[in-house]
């Protein structure tokens, strides 16, 4: 097989790690048959992976028992019968790190120990540490009882870690340009009273006047379920009682169907306390090997590193909070994911996982946990925690555009590889939810934009969030305990799921195919100003700063990735361009730098300004070194010539001029101005360039090709179809409908075009379709029925008058969410094609003319051709079948909504007849009209739009033509 067939063949036959996968939520012990239907129903409906994850709903005191183990098994044997993989998602609900507090059983010393730090005042000999909060609090009593035995934070064991005696901050101020001094006391600590909320320090004398005393105390939190994640001992532990009884139930697998481990957001709970003061706005994890590495690293420095972790902004202090966090991140990395990758990968396993992400669900990197200070949690060094990982992961939340997916694929790349799994969750409610009530409302119209979305951000894979064993109960609405309202929709609950989701599956899993040896047109590397997180925390002006250009490059339609300052060193200047990590980038962004690692990031800085890099910088600028003399300032002025600076992220005429004019050089797409069209693409690993390129509305996009000869393909993510085009000229329009995805090859090797999918209905489209002229269209307003005819619901049997000029929520079944069918006859003269179009629905739509089906639709635009010989003289018989979300369903009478959303048809369907037969060898229709459904039933094809041709600008009957 030559590398072209290997790649088709991959297309059409996309393996489980681009289809799409889920969490299995387990809510309850599944019994074998439940199991076996529910795996099923997965694999059925395209998603050819699973993680098991046992919710808050699920005993606690039952996860890893023998009984769930051997579900676990059962699930994973049915897995391997139908080809799938398994990835074992490693603890109870999410955050790893506890075993459903299997590994602190018994082991009190190993739960997680905290470091907090008491301020005394000049004059005064006391000072009190009270009102410890738990971030946990925020999620409800469900997690209390989660995190905490007896859903309680209770503390003990404290101790006295160190005591400093320091110049007091209005000392520091009036001391221009003096560091300040730090010493240790351990002597001047005369008692510590502890209690289970809250410790009192006694000091053997007052604190002398113009100085203060800051005293670090830690204690272990008695109740709580997590491990110490920077104890080794207790990671050692978690292991055992956690990862090893996967590799007893399921170690036959390892390595073939259990194909990975992943974590979720390791961390320890956050806490916060009344007397915090200083920049530091979490407790930190601490341990004795922590403390030992300190004192080894600084040795009686010590005090003056603790002392500028928390107070200080002149560049000295500085220096030393970013020297603590890389000491304190690395620390942790290697104590908690080095133990999970050296065990996985010991068993044969890759592993993946994610870390907290302060920018999930938007471009900032503040956008989400603002009140956890995330420098606690490795650091925030996401290049540094892929470093641990085989397979990339992030989380995304709701159905928007947002920076995670390119951050992942970026750090996915600075280690060598590329393409991230993406989780996917909801929890922001429309307007008059409730938190965490989710979004039951969920449309697959809004699932696959999301999907294709990250596709062209970097995604390889979504793990949907989740596939649910059961859809809970409706008598109480307390988030998380209660299924129905934990994170949803449970996916496979949506009336649309059965019938409609397998197409978007294998659409995503071939657009991820595509894409898969595409080395992306990005020409813009983003600095990721880890440094200044370290000593400005994860609020500063670089949070937003890194957001706005990577959400001003984006709606530009300019190719970027987020690069780490230790790729500086690696980088390989050309002229005019700098690789990393063997990516070319003609521009290099300083979103509000202020921290650098050492002067020799700004000599490697000039050196690329010297090469004709175009740096650019906005906000703040570099003051601070990490390391060497404190002389940033001084060296950025120097440099500051050369480089780009802006108040803010420029205007998109200047972002587009940082874009490479590739048109006489290689293929490559042109979005015009105005256009919503999104797009990916790129060189690819067999000497081609693939494209991909997609609008939510109608847009166009400019195919630019240099002299050719080139040959064009098209792909087709529906069926798998591959066509020939013909270009006569460059550049061609290429002209997509609303929701549309198109995908090109570009190549000048004449390799053959290919063939077709192994279906009938593909043969069909290769022979060619007429492109019949259609008459103007009738509104079919009046004359409906709706009928409910299967359904565990009430309403089943219902057959009744229906408006087709709004929902049925508005028409007397507001609670009503499965499907129903509208009916409606037809008189026909002679049967001629017809073509339905429907131009408003809330879900998506089945169509059937007297029994039989010709088409479905589950995004707009929903239009479908009728064959003639699905007709008859007379009367006929037209069925829609429409499935919505659930939310009417799960949201009635709870009060989580205002009112119920929208149900079924919205307004009258259109139809049209042909006016004249098709003329034989015409161009075959778009995918996105055709309704490739693989039964024989579904193979009819409807008209291609005019939106279908890739015209030359300026001649619309020309540009590139199909074979």
């Amino acid at each position: 097989m030559s590398a072209y067939e290997s790649a088709l063949y991959r297309f059409r036959n996309p393996d489980p790690w681009h289809t799409p996968a889920a969490y299995w939520f387990w809510h309850r012990l599944p019994d074998e048959d439940t199991i076996r239907a529910q795996v099923r129903q997965m694999h059925d409906a395209g998603i050819r992976s699973f993680q098991v994850q046992a919710r808050l709903s699920y005993p606690i005191e039952g996860y890893l028992d023998e009984d769930y183990l051997a579900a676990c098994r059962t699930a994973v044997g049915t897995a391997a019968e139908l080809g799938m993989i398994v990835g074992i998602y490693d603890d109870y609900n999410w955050q790893t790190g506890h075993a459903a507090g299997r590994a602190v059983t018994g082991h009190d010393e190993l739960r997680e120990r905290h470091l907090f730090w008491v301020r005394i005042p000049a004059g005064a000999s006391e000072g009190s540490l009270s009102g410890i909060r738990s971030a946990t609090e925020n999620l409800g009593p469900a997690a209390m009882d989660w995190h905490y035995e007896g859903g309680v934070v209770a503390w003990a064991d404290w101790r006295v870690e160190y005591a400093l005696v320091v110049e007091a901050m209005e000392a520091m101020e009036a001391m221009e340009g003096d560091q300040g001094t730090a010493a240790e006391r351990p002597e001047l600590v005369d008692r510590l009273d502890g209690a289970a909320d809250r410790c009192r320090v006694h000091l053997a004398e007052p604190v002398p006047d113009g100085t203060e005393a800051i005293v670090f105390v830690s204690a272990r939190c008695a109740t709580s379920r997590l491990v110490n994640p920077v104890d080794p001992v207790a990671v050692d532990r978690f292991i055992e009682a956690g990862y090893q009884p996967f590799a007893d139930a399921l170690g036959d697998f390892f390595g073939s169907t259990v194909a990975y481990m992943f974590f979720d957001q390791p961390h320890a709970v956050y806490y916060d306390w009344m007397e915090r003061t200083g920049d530091l706005r979490s407790a930190m994890p601490f341990h004795e090997s922590l403390a030992v590495s300190i004192r080894e690293r600084w040795g009686v420095r010590t005090p003056q590193v603790l002392a500028a972790v928390l107070d200080g902004d002149d560049p000295e202090r500085l220096s030393l909070r970013a020297q603590f966090y890389e000491h304190f991140s690395g620390h942790a990395m290697e104590t908690f994911l080095g133990k999970l990758r050296a065990w996985s990968h010991a068993h044969g396993l890759r592993q993946s996982g994610h870390e907290v992400l302060g920018h999930v669900g938007g471009w900032t990197l503040d956008t989400a946990f603002a009140n956890w200070d995330l420098r606690v949690n490795f650091g925030l060094d996401h290049f540094g925690v892929d470093g641990y990982r085989d397979l990339t992961a992030v989380d995304a939340q709701d159905a928007l555009v947002q920076l995670s997916p390119v951050f992942g694929d970026s750090v996915a790349r600075h280690h060598g590889r590329g393409g991230t799994m993406v989780e996917q969750y909801f929890v922001t409610p429309p307007e008059g939810g409730a938190p965490w009530s989710g979004h039951w409302g969920l449309t697959l119209q809004e699932l696959r934009t999301t999907a294709i979305n990250h596709h062209l951000q970097g995604m390889r894979q979504m793990i949907f969030h989740g596939f649910y064993q059961t859809h809970g109960h409706g008598d109480d609405h307390e988030s998380l305990r209660n299924p129905r309202f934990d994170f949803p929709p449970g996916i496979n609950f949506e009336p649309w799921f059965a019938d409609h989701h397998p197409r978007f599956a294998l659409e995503s899993a071939r657009l991820s195919e595509f894409l898969e040896p595409v080395s992306p047109q990005s020409d813009v590397a983003v600095l990721y100003p880890l440094r200044t997180v370290w000593t400005a925390g994860q609020l500063g002006e670089q949070a937003s700063a890194t957001g706005e250009w990577a959400r001003a490059l984006t709606e530009s339609r300019v190719g970027f990735h987020l690069v780490d300052e230790r790729d500086l060193e690696a980088a390989a200047v050309e002229e005019g361009a700098v690789r990393f990590g063997g990516h070319r980038y003609r521009a290099l962004v300083l979103p509000a730098v202020t921290t650098l690692r050492s002067a020799r990031s700004l000599r490697r800085l000039r050196h690329l300004t010297e090469a004709g890099v175009r740096v650019l910088a906005s906000g703040a600028t570099p003051t601070v070194y990490q390391e060497g003399p404190q002389t940033a300032a001084e060296d950025w002025a120097d440099l500051a010539p050369a480089v780009e600076t802006f108040p803010a992220v420029p205007e998109a005429a200047v972002l587009r001029g940082l874009a490479a004019r590739r048109g006489q050089t290689e293929p490559t797409l042109r979005v015009p101005a105005g256009s919503p069209v999104r797009w990916r693409g790129g060189p690819d690993t067999a000497g081609g360039f693939r494209f991909a390129c997609f609008t939510e509305t109608e847009g166009t996009v400019e195919l630019l090709l240099p002299d050719g000869p080139w040959h064009i393909e098209e792909w087709e993510a529906t069926d798998g179809t591959v066509r020939t085009l013909e270009a006569t000229e460059s550049p061609a329009v290429l002209r997509l409908e609303q929701n549309e995805l198109r995908l090109l090859r570009v190549h000048r090797d004449a390799q053959p075009a290919s063939g077709r999918a192994d279906t009938a209905e593909d043969s069909e489209a290769a022979a060619g379709h007429g492109t019949p002229e259609w008459s103007a269209p009738e509104r079919l307003r009046s004359g409906w029925l709706l009928e409910i005819a299967q359904d565990a619901y009430e309403e089943a049997g219902t057959r009744r008058d229906i408006a087709v000029t709004c929902g049925w929520q508005r028409q007397g079944l507001p609670a009503y969410a499965g499907t129903a069918d509208y009916v409606r006859q037809i008189e026909i003269d002679t049967p001629v094609p017809l073509e339905l179009t429907l131009p408003a629905v809330a879900g998506a739509a089945i169509v059937s003319v007297n029994g039989t089906r010709v088409g479905q639709r589950a995004w707009a635009p929903y239009r479908i051709t009728i064959p003639a010989h699905t007709l008859r003289p007379g009367r006929n018989e037209l069925r829609i079948r429409v499935a919505p979300s659930a939310a009417n369903r799960y949201y009635a009478g709870t009060g989580l909504r205002a009112e119920p959303e929208p149900c079924g048809l919205l307004a009258p369907p259109l139809l049209s007849h042909a006016l004249q037969p098709p003329s034989p060898g015409a161009y075959p229709p778009s995918s996105q009209q055709a309704d490739r459904c693989s039964d024989s039933c579904c193979s009819t094809r409807s008209s291609p739009s005019p939106s279908r041709a890739l015209d030359v600008v300026g001649d619309a009957t020309a540009g590139l033509r199909r074979h």
